[in-house]
């Protein structure tokens, strides 16, 4: 029997490291002589699990973990140990490890480094000798400030939701990662009739928190578009949830929307995004636009789970040309690439004024999504199983 231990701190959250961690899971405890524990702070609901990410995960038990030293400690209990709890730092001490990636973490900024050195230098004073306990205080402060990586050390696979994640996994902590795609299931299958319909479909975050989706620079490019005579009879969704903290972003962007053809659509049902996948042409996407990729990298999209759930639905995808959705989207065979504002209004501009085009992009996106299926997922992580059993 080979032991499996799955390490996830947001199970509850529903969210696409759920998805990958709970599909790798589900895959594992299918095969015969595998036995799998899911691990994380409260029993994982099976049925919200099914419902909200289609998983089923009734072969797996659960083991309570609340923390990195907790799944630590207990990852020596297993043969294999996977950890795909977003920026963890847990040790494993299992025979074999993997790490799942969703991105390694912020490039060290000068000041973070200075206090490392800092840190470590006042502990090399303090030593490991008994202390009064103001000073053991500040002893275990001076530790919270290292830039420990030793962690990395632990575990025998990497492996990143793409290969631009992969990439700043070799250069922020210094290991070689391989690529496991997140596994994604369509929410609609591809449709025939098309609406005049184009969709930006994420998340609505206020830029002055980092990441964001820039649905106000979409927004700004659609004003201009509108008046143009190619885009007489389209209009422009934006849609996506949204919590407290970017209600002022997303009542801007309807202020600005009214008396134009756009609609603002915040916390849909799944129901309501599949009948509007079914139905749209054209899927725009801006994550990444004016950003920084030396000193923000998180701000890029590092893979694109709704790029992917677009084009399996048959829209054609006008992607920023960096990072994840790059990968995705071949350029001029299963979608376009835009670089700046005035590249994907002239992109755009063109593709409405070409039907025939935007209906052969559509095919291939459709086959290009079956990449990135659960099948294609499975295979690897069953070669990858292969090899630790082996």
């Amino acid at each position: 029997m080979v032991r499996v231990g799955v390490y996830n701190l947001y199970w509850s959250t529903y969210g696409g490291g759920e998805q990958v961690a709970g599909t790798l899971a589900a895959h594992l405890a299918d095969r015969p002589g595998v036995e799998v524990t899911l691990l994380g702070p409260e029993p994982v609901d099976l049925e919200a699990t099914r419902a909200r990410l289609g998983i089923d995960l009734a072969r797996c038990s659960w083991r309570r973990v609340t923390d990195d030293d907790e799944a630590g400690e207990a990852s020596a209990d297993f043969d294999l140990f996977v950890n795909g709890t977003y920026l963890s730092r847990a040790v494993s001490r299992a025979a074999a490890s993997w790490y799942y990636v969703h991105f390694p973490s912020v490039p060290t900024g000068h000041r973070a480094r200075r206090v490392d050195r800092v840190a470590r230098l006042g502990l090399r004073a303090l030593g490991e000798r008994d202390l009064p306990a103001a000073l053991d205080g500040v002893r275990e402060g001076l530790r919270r400030r290292r830039i420990d990586q030793s962690w990395v050390s632990s575990y025998t696979q990497f492996l990143a939701n793409s290969s631009y994640t992969a990439r700043w996994v070799e250069r922020l902590w210094g290991v070689s990662s391989g690529v496991l795609h997140p596994p994604v299931t369509p929410l609609v299958a591809g449709g025939v009739e098309r609406e005049p319909v184009i969709v930006a479909l994420g998340r609505f975050f206020d830029p002055v928190y980092g990441h964001s989706k820039k649905q106000d620079a979409l927004l700004d490019t659609w004003l201009e578009l509108e008046q143009r005579p190619e885009a007489e009879s389209w209009r422009l969704v934006l849609i996506g949830g949204a919590d407290s903290r970017s209600r002022d972003f997303v009542l801007g962007l309807k202020r600005r929307a009214r008396d134009h053809r756009v609609d603002v659509r915040v916390n849909a049902p799944r129901a309501e995004v599949a009948q509007l996948l079914s139905r749209a042409s054209i899927l725009w996407h801006a994550a990444g636009l004016d950003e920084d990729p030396e000193s923000h990298p998180d701000r890029f999209e590092h893979f694109g789970i709704a790029v992917v759930e677009a084009m399996a639905a048959g829209l054609v995808p006008v992607v920023f040309g960096a990072a994840g959705p790059a990968e995705v989207v071949e350029h001029g065979v299963s979608g376009l690439h835009w670089h700046d504002r005035a590249d994907l209004l002239d992109q755009t501009s063109a593709l409405l004024a070409d039907p025939s085009r935007r209906s052969a992009l559509s095919e291939a996106a459709m086959r290009r999504a079956d990449d990135f299926g659960v099948g294609s997922f499975g295979s690897t992580v069953e070669q990858l199983l292969n090899e630790v059993v082996g």
